[in-house]
C-alpha cells in the first residue's frame, strides 16, 4: 500500500508523471503514436466547448501554457488536419480555433482512452472520496494561483 508520507508537491508530481506514462502507453498500443497527450486534451477541450468560440488564448489560460507553446501545438494539429483557425469578422487579428470531422475522430478515439483511464483510476474509491479529492485539489489549485500572483 502506498502509506509513505510525502510532500503534496511531489505527490503531485508523482502522480502527474505516473498517469502520463500510463497514457502514452495506451495511446501507443491503440495505434496512436503521433498523437502527443497535449495535442489529446487540446482535442478534448474544442470537442467539449463546439458550442463556444474558442480563442488560443483561452487554450492558453486552461493549460496554463505559454503562448508559443500553443501556437506549437495548433501549427502541428492544423498539418495533422485536425483543427482549423477561422477568422473573426469583427477583429482580423483573432482567429477562432475549431475542430475539423478528423479533429472529431481523433478526440473520439481518444476520449476513450481518457474515459477507460478515469474508470480505472476511481476504481474502489467511492463517491464521497471522489468528491473530498475534488475538492482538496481545487484548494491546491487556488493555492499554487495565488503563489503565482506573489511572483509576478
Amino acid at each position: 500500500m502506498c502509506e509513505e508520507q510525502i510532500h503534496v508537491n511531489h505527490q503531485i508530481h508523482k502522480m502527474d508523471r505516473t498517469i502520463s506514462k500510463l497514457l502514452e502507453t495506451r495511446v501507443k498500443d491503440e495505434g496512436l503514436d503521433e498523437a502527443t497527450l497535449m495535442h489529446g486534451w487540446i482535442l478534448r477541450y474544442l470537442y467539449e466547448h463546439q458550442e463556444q468560440d474558442i480563442y488560443q488564448k483561452d487554450i492558453e489560460k486552461y493549460f496554463g501554457i505559454c503562448r508559443s507553446g500553443v501556437t506549437n501545438i495548433i501549427q502541428a494539429l492544423e498539418k495533422k488536419g485536425q483543427v482549423y483557425r477561422a477568422s473573426v469578422e469583427t477583429d482580423a487579428r483573432l482567429k477562432k480555433v475549431m475542430l475539423t470531422e478528423k479533429g472529431k475522430l481523433s478526440h473520439e478515439k481518444l476520449g476513450e482512452i481518457f474515459q477507460k483511464m478515469d474508470a480505472d483510476l476511481e476504481e474502489g474509491i467511492s463517491e464521497e472520496e471522489i468528491q473530498a479529492f475534488m475538492k482538496v485539489i481545487n484548494k491546491v489549485y487556488c493555492n499554487i494561483e495565488k503563489m503565482k500572483g506573489e511572483n509576478l
